[in-house]
């Protein structure tokens, strides 16, 4: 048995071929059901984006044929083989481990840290599980590398390579509140700010994280999206900010992130009801994700300390090796024990073949 990974994207085919590569709704689907029929195809999982195009196999090499894999990506993309040879790249066993945990890292990127192929990645293991084409292998891997990357974003001796936004606020909170755990989070964004934000908190231990939108529904629907991806117990830290309850949330708030030239969180009733429920002065750290100057508050029971995010963080080459030194010795000791656990597999099951 055996990982296979093929794949092609805009550093190896032409601009004009892009299109013949793309796959997306039945496209991917019928692809997905096809290969999966192909004679050694145990597993498949195919990861795309505007970038790439990955066919993570887990095959029976002794059944499994390369020029029939390949034979078939040429009769769907309307090349001749040779072309298909020339374009794609490969990778089996421990090489598909890294190159997946690299780039599900965002690792190299530009930005590096970027949410993008992370959010490729859960999506192409959300597609094979709808379709069935996964199995116990490639959902481990898959699934390794997702929290490899989740660990990677709030790991500080990797901050120098976190330099996508989301990260960049959750690191400036964290400096001047020393930890976010045990904290309560008010935030507010688009769906994929507000996905990886409340993943992110979540995982470092927040006590809560409120969601808020404009609209009362939408923060209740993404509440509802979010919490069917989170485990009971995070799900149960998770609200939704309704007329009912946002000013309870926003009085004990301890950081909100949020687009203040979007939403006015503190005009002059709201202010009154917060000294309503809190009679004393509690420090809140804003980020307005606007990156709109706005001014320090502090006004009887309000004491808001404003962390501008527009802040440059730059990093020297030591620490910049140093965090990818960190990193790469992270992804090797997972691969060791990935591998370990992947011959132990391959030898129950070729055990099972003989009987």
């Amino acid at each position: 048995m055996k990982l296979l990974m093929y794949g092609v994207n805009k550093e190896t085919i032409m601009k004009e071929d892009v299109n013949k590569y793309r796959l997306f709704g039945e496209q991917k689907k019928i692809q997905m059901n096809d290969i999966k029929k192909i004679d050694g195809v145990e597993e498949i999982i195919i990861l795309t984006n505007d970038f790439r195009n990955e066919y993570y196999l887990y095959v029976d090499e002794t059944v499994f044929s390369h020029g029939d894999f390949l034979r078939y990506i040429a009769e769907k993309t309307d090349k001749d083989l040779q072309e298909i040879i020339l374009e794609t790249y490969s990778k089996f066993n421990e090489d598909v481990l890294r190159h997946l945990y690299e780039i599900t890292c965002g690792y190299p990127t530009e930005p590096f840290g970027s949410f993008d192929i992370l959010n490729s990645v859960e999506k192409a293991v959300n597609y094979a599980n709808k379709l069935r084409t996964g199995g116990e292998i490639l959902y481990k891997l898959f699934d390794e590398a997702i929290s490899l990357s989740y660990s990677f974003k709030l790991n500080e001796d990797t901050q120098p390579l976190n330099m996508s936004e989301i990260s960049k606020y959750l690191y400036l909170l964290k400096k001047k509140m020393k930890t976010l755990a045990k904290k309560d989070f008010l935030i507010s964004g688009n769906t994929f700010e507000v996905v990886y934000l409340t993943k992110l908190l979540l995982l470092a231990d927040a006590q809560t994280v409120t969601i808020l939108q404009k609209d009362e529904k939408d923060s209740l629907r993404q509440v509802q999206k979010i919490s069917a991806h989170l485990t009971d117990t995070e799900a149960a830290k998770t609200f939704a900010a309704t007329s009912k309850s946002l000013y309870y949330r926003l009085s004990k708030a301890d950081a909100i992130i949020c687009d203040f030239s979007k939403i006015a969180l503190f005009d002059a009733k709201t202010i009154e009801e917060i000294k309503i429920m809190r009679q004393t002065k509690k420090i809140q750290y804003l980020i307005d994700t606007s990156k709109e100057p706005i001014k320090e508050m502090n006004k009887d029971c309000l004491d808001f300390h404003v962390i501008d995010p527009t802040v440059n963080l730059s990093y020297n080459d030591e620490q910049l090796n140093n965090a990818i030194m960190v990193l790469e010795e992270e992804i090797q000791t997972r691969i060791e024990k990935f591998m370990s656990h992947f011959k132990e597999l391959r030898l129950v099951k070729e055990q099972k073949i003989i009987q």
